[in-house]
């Protein structure tokens, strides 16, 4: 309580942009999601740039250390890092997790292969007869993870290339995965003709809200969560979010030698 109270006085009275004065180091978990996190990508990718620059508002530099997702999130929970980069909002990870402030919102889609003749869908009921394929450890959103709990016609893989890679050769008929995530992954990994093979069906799924995840039961979660929230606010306020979405869509973010062009989205 006592450190919390310290934190909300810091918050009403220190200068922001203190950078070059920062009282607080986080070690933060992510994994590879390009192209919204990465090791690959410039400031580890588009959502790591936000986390960054958001706590560097509040005096608090921030390292992230790369591992995957499974990996992550456990050890995330057993206290090794402070957060976890990133995660949509999914309430049953509520038990274990506060979710922070929204910092962007993606639509979800289903990838299909086009053999399969699916155009459109209006409930998850009319993919019953479809294999589905996932990826392991992910929460998509409370709807099609009941689906998913609730089917026999699942399949799972390790990656969300993986995952493509048995939509392309047919082992599954649908795919869900963020549109922007599943664009930049075909374009980056996959030839043209494979590409021809992937549809996008519509409606999208959902929109989803993305957040920082920050374990529960520590004694500064709450402070932690405080801080980011108020950074991230900082931003809203300066224009920077809106900055660094342009960027994302411009390619700024990506590996020099590993490029895709945007333009063709």
């Amino acid at each position: 309580m006592r450190t919390l109270l310290l934190a909300t006085l810091f918050l009403a009275f220190v200068p922001m942009q203190s950078a070059a004065h920062a009282w607080m180091k986080l070690k933060i978990a992510t994994a590879e999601y390009a192209p919204y996190t990465s090791t690959d990508m410039q400031h580890d990718g588009y959502i790591n740039h936000i986390i960054a620059d958001a706590f560097l508002e509040t005096g608090v530099v921030v390292e992230f250390v790369s591992l995957p997702w499974d990996e992550a999130l456990e050890a995330t929970l057993r206290g090794d890092y402070d957060a976890l980069s990133y995660g949509n909002f999914v309430r049953s990870r509520e038990k274990e997790f506060h979710h922070s402030a929204p910092i962007s919102a993606e639509s979800l889609v289903f990838y299909t292969h086009t053999d399969t003749g699916l155009k459109t869908w209006q409930t998850l009921d009319d993919l019953a007869s479809l294999k589905v394929g996932i990826t392991e450890g992910y929460l998509y959103n409370d709807e099609l993870s009941a689906f998913i709990k609730n089917n026999n016609n699942i399949v799972k893989f390790k990656s969300d290339k993986e995952s493509l890679e048995a939509l392309i050769a047919g082992e599954i008929d649908v795919f869900p995965i963020d549109e922007l995530t599943g664009w930049y992954l075909l374009e980056r990994e996959f030839t043209s003709a494979e590409r021809r093979q992937v549809s996008l069906v519509k409606p999208f799924i959902s929109t989803v809200t993305t957040h920082l995840l920050v374990p529960k039961g520590d004694t500064d979660s709450q402070l932690i969560l405080s801080l980011f929230n108020k950074g991230l606010e900082e931003l809203t306020l300066d224009g920077k979010l809106t900055r660094f979405k342009r960027l994302l869509k411009e390619g700024y973010y990506q590996h020099p030698e590993k490029k895709v062009n945007y333009d063709r989205r």
